[in-house]
């Protein structure tokens, strides 16, 4: 896959770049469009009416296709389309083929009819699914639906995996990307993605699974891996790994480098380094103010780190309504609370860590730092109130699935 593509998944992945620029523009390394239903049968007439003359002629179609012909066989199957009672295998194949050739809008017209009805096939709804990709065609997403439902290990399954990660549905995109690439290893941009999703869901150990079988040696590859040490604490490893890469890497890199190294650093309890690769660095992005905000913080300096996060606390929204990942503002208010707090500036604090939960409800930090600015507020019985919630999501957190007892009969 190609380096920019890596490089825009993992900007994505870290929040550095929206959804829409970071996984558009270049061509995906999809499976091809999928076989017209029945085309291998056509000569004996499965799939669908016709004539045998039709299936005849269909099936010189395929074996044109087959051989690499597509020119030969696209003309055959728009001469057998102009006629009455053309098979609809054959407008499905001639779909499949168009789509073969990089000609999406004559696909999708010759799809659409086909995939309109409810029992319309899987292979149909793939390939109008693509075209509708290929256009920026809002059907796209219903195509892909339909054929997943109807073949859940499809590449429709892929197809729209990737969809839904344009889309910032991290849960639900990752739970249709990894099963895909973990039984097509081959498929470096759907390993990638998920990969990226795994981070994002704070899962290194699948992530680290995902990109075993890549180059270990590809910059944007060790990126990746610097990343999976850090959310498994080890910020030193993390930190010798993304060293020598500073040193030397491509270009487009550096920012997402940079914050990675950044926490790296925090990770490894080292501050001071963390503060020099973001300073002057944040502007309009603030998951990487956050980390600058949390190395001043630890390194002593509350006034600058309040400074680094104002702008983003001044915009935080009062609910998580609108937000595609609520993790960041969540993070960003939670730390900017905190630093209120240690500045001795607690019912404001208070203001903004109520926000955090407001955001994001199950946020145990949220309702613990809300405890705590509570109770600097000399607000006691709020702070007792936040710490029972706070307490009751441990619990809650700590107690695996299906661990309760179930409630009994007639309760």
């Amino acid at each position: 896959m190609h380096r920019t593509r890596i490089l825009a998944i993992l900007l994505f992945a870290a929040g550095t770049l929206s959804a829409a620029p970071a996984l558009t523009g270049a061509v995906p390394a999809a499976p091809p469009p999928a076989a017209a239903p029945g085309a291998a049968a056509a000569g004996s007439g499965a799939g669908g009416g016709g004539s045998q003359a039709a299936d005849a002629r269909l099936t010189e179609a395929g074996n044109l296709a087959a051989a690499g012909k597509f020119k030969e066989a696209i003309a055959k199957l728009e001469a057998l389309r102009r006629e009455p009672g053309c098979p609809p295998r054959a407008v499905a194949l001639l779909g499949a083929l168009y789509l073969k050739v990089n000609r999406p809008k004559e696909a999708l017209e010759v799809l659409r009819p086909l995939a309109a009805p409810a029992d319309a096939q899987p292979a149909v709804l793939y390939n109008a699914g693509l075209a509708a990709l290929a256009l920026h065609d809002a059907a796209a997403e219903g195509y892909l639906v339909r054929a997943v439902r109807q073949q859940p290990a499809s590449p429709a399954t892929r197809e729209l995996g990737l969809l839904r990660t344009r889309q910032g549905r991290v849960v639900e995109a990752y739970s249709m990307l990894r099963p895909w690439s973990l039984r097509n290893p081959k498929d470096g941009e759907a390993l990638l993605t998920a990969a990226a999703l795994a981070l994002q869901l704070e899962r290194p150990a699948e992530a680290e699974q995902l990109i075993a079988g890549m180059p270990q040696d590809d910059p944007a590859i060790v990126l990746l891996r610097g990343k999976i040490l850090v959310q498994k604490g080890d910020g030193k490893g993390a930190v010798a790994v993304l060293t020598p890469l500073f040193a030397h890497h491509p270009q487009g890199m550096e920012l997402e480098l940079r914050r990675t190294l950044a926490e790296a650093y925090l990770a490894a309890g080292q501050p001071k380094p963390a503060v020099d690769l973001l300073k002057d660095r944040v502007a309009g992005h603030p998951s990487l103010a956050l980390d600058l905000a949390l190395a001043q913080h630890r390194g002593g300096d509350v006034l600058g780190a309040l400074v680094t996060l104002r702008p983003f606390a001044d915009k935080l929204p009062a609910d998580a309504k609108g937000l595609g990942d609520p993790r960041t503002p969540t993070a960003v208010a939670i730390e900017y609370g905190r630093l209120l707090v240690d500045a001795g500036r607690s019912q404001e604090a208070v203001a903004v860590l109520e926000k955090a939960t407001h955001i994001l409800p199950q946020s145990l930090e949220a309702w613990q730092s809300l405890s705590q600015a509570y109770g600097a507020a000399g607000r006691r019985a709020e702070s007792q109130a936040a710490a029972a919630k706070a307490e009751a999501l441990e619990k809650s957190i700590l107690v695996p699935p299906g661990a309760q007892k179930p409630p009994p009969p007639g309760s």
